[in-house]
């Protein structure tokens, strides 16, 4: 048998809640156990960073969606589609090491 915890809080705060709740599969339920669980192993309530109360809304600056595609585009190794015929016995490790040692030699 599980004890009933009941909670007063504001209609707009448990609405986005919820709403959080349900894209994470989760429930108010589960989120008052979590939280127990955190207070019992950390002695302390659960914080909010400055500057992070809706992080996972924000979106990135241009810089850094610019980083990222920099970062992807120097760790892709581009293939056409030939390269898939040419590949003997499907061994694409084989020839992803052949593309970057022809990288590594054109920069030296």
């Amino acid at each position: 048998m599980s004890d009933l915890v009941s909670a007063r809080i504001a209609p707009e705060i448990r609405r986005q809640g919820n709403k959080v709740l349900a894209q994470l599969g989760s429930t108010p339920s589960e989120l008052i156990r979590s939280a127990y669980e955190y207070v019992i192993a950390k002695r302390q309530l659960p914080q909010v960073e400055p500057g992070e109360e809706n992080r996972s809304d924000a979106m990135p600056d241009a810089a850094s969606l610019d980083a990222l595609v920099a970062s992807i585009a120097q760790s892709t190794v581009g293939v056409p589609p030939s390269a898939w015929d040419a590949i003997d016995g499907g061994d694409y490790k084989a020839y992803i090491a052949a593309a970057r040692e022809a990288d590594y030699e054109a920069l030296a």
